[in-house]
């Protein structure tokens, strides 16, 4: 009886010990997973491989790429992942409303921007845009390490484009970037901002599931002396009641759950953080984009924390917008539960790594990804 005393403890000694090192265990492996957009981010960013994707003149008998020194007024950054399919589509349809709509839109942009027009009423309207800026659009395509053939198709089009369309020139420049290996939409869009020299910049997805004509809303609202908004963002919020009759079960209760984390873990005003349409103004393009650290879904997120401690006013309105065939999302039950565990994994890591100052804000931060 006394001699099996021992052996007792012996075996909860070894208890305790192993269950000590099961929670330890778990416990790391909980810090590390809530702190890997971090670490991944202090790694590697630093890593990514930009290249030009170069469309010679010879090509398009127009010189397409334009003066590193040129400043446009309005640029557009695409990032796109395997869209060979749906971006020369997008691109056309982009490209249509900034030749047809120029003058309206570069009108919007001046009062905007509060530049002084002078005597441009004058003119009829007639070359409104080439009065500062020649050419006055940017369109910059960020490809995230595409697998399939995005990039040809790109180049294919936009070859057919210039040659068919003599006036695109004086209107559009084109820039194609290409990221050595896929590093995720945050990142992709990062490289693009940080690269245009523009007065105003706006992001819009690949896919053209936002009428890209709703950029006269997200100007106007800029524009409007109340807003004082410097970024303004496109919503969904407006058609969500519509989308709640087509959406699953699963999709709309992982929705509400993941506007209920923005909410608490975010905050602001914000309705609809993920919509794919945001106008920055030039002033705070690389103090934003600058200072970002998540590379993938949730850094919309992100920026919303920017820009709320460099009291950078965010306002938001309405856009047209519909659902199209070839999201690169998953939409599985068990896939959309991981993207979502991942974004609220995200939201946690932002929230602590500025609340610790693990993540350090710099007001003059415009640092690019190396050019290979």
């Amino acid at each position: 009886m006394i001699d099996s005393i021992p052996s007792t403890y012996n075996q909860n000694k070894a208890v305790h010990l192993i269950a000590s090192i099961f929670m330890t265990s778990t416990v790391a492996t909980i810090i590390y997973y809530v702190f890997k957009p971090a670490l991944h981010h202090r790694s590697s960013d630093s890593q990514i491989t930009v290249s030009e994707v170069i469309i010679a003149r010879k090509e398009t008998k127009h010189d397409v790429i334009t003066d590193e020194n040129t400043e446009f007024l309005l640029s557009l950054v695409i990032p796109a992942y395997n869209e060979e399919d749906r971006l020369p589509l997008m691109l056309e349809h982009t490209i249509n409303y900034l030749i047809e709509s120029q003058n309206a839109i570069c009108q919007l942009c001046y009062q905007a921007l509060g530049i002084d027009q002078g005597d441009l009423s004058n003119n009829n309207g007639t070359n409104l845009c080439h009065h500062l800026f020649n050419p006055p659009f940017q369109i910059i395509i960020v490809d995230d390490g595409s697998s399939d053939g995005t990039q040809q198709s790109v180049k294919r089009f936009l070859i057919e484009e210039y040659s068919r369309r003599k006036d695109m020139q004086e209107i559009i420049a084109v820039k194609v970037l290409a990221l050595e290996h896929n590093s995720g939409k945050g990142a992709a869009v990062k490289v693009g901002m940080l690269r245009c020299k523009s007065k105003l910049a706006l992001m819009l997805d690949a896919d053209g599931a936002t009428e890209i004509s709703s950029l006269h809303k997200l100007i106007g609202e800029m524009k409007h002396r109340d807003s004082e908004a410097k970024v303004v963002f496109g919503s969904r919020a407006h058609l969500e009641e519509k989308s709640k009759a087509e959406r699953s079960v699963v999709r709309t209760i992982l929705m509400n759950a993941f506007h209920f984390f923005v909410k608490i873990l975010i905050g602001g005003h914000i309705k609809d953080t993920q919509c794919g349409f945001k106008l920055f103004h030039g002033d705070v393009v690389k103090i934003m984009f600058g200072n970002l650290h998540l590379r993938r879904w949730a850094f919309d997120t992100e920026l919303i924390v920017i820009a709320e401690r460099f009291d950078i006013k965010i306002s938001e309105v309405g856009v047209e917008w519909q659902e199209i065939d070839g999201s690169k999302l998953n939409t599985g039950r068990v896939a959309l539960l991981f993207a979502s565990a991942g974004m609220l994994r995200d939201m946690i890591c932002v929230r602590l790594c500025y609340a610790l100052n693990f993540w350090k804000l710099n007001k003059s931060e415009a640092s690019l990804t190396r050019c290979a």
